[in-house]
């Protein structure tokens, strides 16, 4: 595979992987009321789908990594001169504390003679997937909480929607859905209020009508509001 090519296809795989699951959770929210089939609530399948989706996603972001490991260690090895980073030591004054310690205590890791690439990934392709994967927990944790306390502004399975939401944004743009979803909560709300005489809106349609601005629009907001400090 040319260098190019190699470029290309890891651009695009994160877009086109997770709008496919974007696609997907939100058919499944909306089949969630459809009439049951074969025996099979319309609403189980939309649970059951949504778990599935979270499991791949997760599974994805930590793939998605290694992938992204595998590449760099191969254009490295095709030049002389990035050959020697694949076989040098971490420097001794970079300090080594936290997971990438614990990582260079592995049996088959070998800091010794792999530590710089090892570090350059972890740093570089490894920290954005767990710190993506971490901020979903969180704030499914955290929605867990407010339904138990505050259970109207839910329907089954939204707070899965929304662990979902986030593990598909990701990080840095999980701060601008963040922001978008208590924006567009507020709208909603008062849509609902004065047109509808609805007084309860639950975060379904907010969490995906975020989760659709940061996947379109992350980057260009992230840019806009100076957080560009946040990507890893």
């Amino acid at each position: 595979m040319s260098y190019e090519l190699l470029v290309i296809s890891l651009k695009w795989l994160p877009p086109v992987f997770f709008g496919i699951v974007f696609a997907t959770a939100v058919f499944l929210y909306l089949s969630r009321h459809r009439l049951n089939v074969i025996g099979y609530p319309a609403r189980d399948r939309s649970v059951s789908g949504g778990k599935s989706l979270i499991v791949g996603s997760i599974m994805f972001r930590f793939f998605y990594a290694f992938l992204l490991t595998v590449s760099q260690y191969y254009v490295w090895s095709q030049d002389k001169f990035t050959q020697i980073l694949l076989n040098s030591s971490l420097v001794q004054t970079i300090p080594i504390s936290g997971i990438f310690n614990k990582i260079c205590q592995l049996p088959l890791v070998n800091c010794q003679k792999f530590g710089y690439f090892l570090f350059y990934s972890y740093g570089r392709f490894w920290l954005n997937a767990l710190i993506s994967v971490a901020v979903a927990f969180v704030f499914y944790l955290f929605l867990k909480s407010l339904q138990k306390h505050q259970a109207r502004f839910f329907e089954e399975g939204e707070a899965e929607l929304g662990f979902l939401s986030a593990l598909i944004v990701g990080w840095p743009n999980f701060v601008v859905f963040l922001s978008l979803v208590f924006i567009l909560v507020i709208l909603i709300s008062i849509f609902r209020r004065v047109f509808l005489k609805q007084f309860y809106t639950t975060l379904g349609w907010p969490f995906i009508l975020a989760a659709f601005a940061s996947l379109v629009l992350g980057s260009n907001l992230i840019a806009i509001l100076g957080l560009g400090v946040l990507y890893i």
